[in-house]
């Protein structure tokens, strides 16, 4: 067979600008004003991604991977964020480590070899006194506070017996007798125990609870009257 023998090939030619489309057509317009993306719009995107694709043969094996982490740590975010902000999640975990003042009448003795300890006295009171005792009721201590003002009060008990004798560490009680400082009538003192937070639970039927040291039940946190 010859050269002059061989058929030319046939070549079609598209009419001018059908072969690509032109800006002016593009689907995608930009404006002027300026947005920005939020985590639902990322979210959005990044599943419409998903469905329009072979999730078994992507682009490149590190692709598929790579969106399914991002969207795994997107979700995690907003999971993070919506329990967190649920009954004041960020500001119980800032608790952890401190001590809070709940109702009840426990005094925490520690290695340290103080018990902090807090009440609420009704009215001012010219003499205070605080009566400490362990596990059976009996009376170990008395520690005299002196005048104080109405409102929130606290003190520390050294965590040694009226002897002197120091006490093992563990979890007392405490009565505080208090004596108006415009009559000789009693001052209503409401006791608190002063505990440390050791962990916080959210999420919870209950809302965002604490879990005490000193044996204590958890408790809300809108139980916390003061933190120190």
């Amino acid at each position: 067979m010859t050269a002059a023998s061989v058929m030319p090939p046939t070549v079609t030619s598209l009419p001018m600008g059908t072969q690509l489309p032109s800006a002016s057509n593009s689907s995608v317009a930009t404006s002027g004003a300026s947005s920005t993306l939020t985590e639902a719009n990322f979210l959005t995107l990044l599943t419409t991604q998903l469905e329009n694709q072979d999730p078994l043969n992507p682009q490149s094996p590190s692709d598929f991977a790579a969106e399914l982490a991002q969207f795994s740590t997107a979700s995690g975010v907003q999971s993070i964020n919506t329990t967190l902000g649920a009954g004041g999640g960020v500001e119980a975990a800032g608790l952890v480590g401190k001590n809070v003042a709940v109702s009840g009448n426990a005094l925490v003795l520690g290695s340290s070899g103080s018990a902090p300890g807090a009440f609420n006295l009704s009215a001012a009171a010219k003499d205070v006194s605080v009566a400490v005792t362990n596990a059976a009721g009996s009376i170990v201590d008395i520690v005299d506070l002196g005048a104080m003002a109405a409102g929130n009060q606290n003190f520390a008990w050294n965590g040694q017996a009226l002897n002197g004798a120091v006490l093992p560490a563990g979890t007392y009680s405490y009565k505080v007798t208090a004596t108006s400082a415009s009559s000789a009538t009693t001052v209503t003192a409401t006791p608190y125990a002063v505990v440390p937070v050791t962990s916080v639970v959210m999420g919870g039927q209950n809302g965002t609870t604490l879990n005490l040291g000193g044996g204590m039940a958890p408790v809300a946190l809108s139980a916390v009257q003061e933190v120190f």
